[in-house]
């Protein structure tokens, strides 16, 4: 572990803006698992409606993205007030959703990709900008070292 961290540290150095973002989408990759986790016993045991169940999915799996962007990602978060960067991160994320879901709709209704396959590539699309917005907001709003 001490040479991953040397290694990180060292890009880090030589390119802080694409190692943070390499960071958050390795962050970003550990919530999707952490979201299905949370996700699955509550559709297949509790028998929740899976939107329903999505709620507490994303609370989980943000508040795990925020922990470890707030330790690994960005260098400085420990300097910004908790209680604040969490609520700036939650809303950067929330607004990530609704650019996901805008940029599949716009997708699905102007450019004619409602149906299989282009419908997956629709939903990727999204994430692509979601994922873009949710480092920008987060480096920029939430992790921000003089917005504590």
């Amino acid at each position: 572990m001490p040479r991953l961290r040397l290694f990180v540290n060292e890009q880090r150095r030589r390119w802080p803006g694409p190692t943070e973002l390499v960071l958050f989408c390795l962050v970003g990759g550990s919530g999707v698992i952490v979201d299905f986790a949370v996700l699955y016993p509550l559709v297949a045991f509790a028998h929740l409606d899976a939107r329903l169940a999505a709620v507490p999915a994303f609370l989980v799996a943000v508040s795990w993205n925020y922990l470890l962007n707030h330790r690994i990602t960005f260098e400085g978060a420990r300097e910004v007030a908790a209680g604040r960067s969490y609520v700036a991160f939650v809303a950067v994320c929330a607004a990530g959703v609704g650019i996901r879901i805008g940029a599949m709709h716009l997708l699905m209704k102007y450019a004619g990709w409602d149906q299989k396959p282009l419908l997956w590539l629709a939903s990727l699309v999204g994430i692509g900008a979601a994922t873009l917005s949710n480092f920008l907001g987060s480096k920029f709003l939430a992790f921000r070292r003089d917005a504590g």
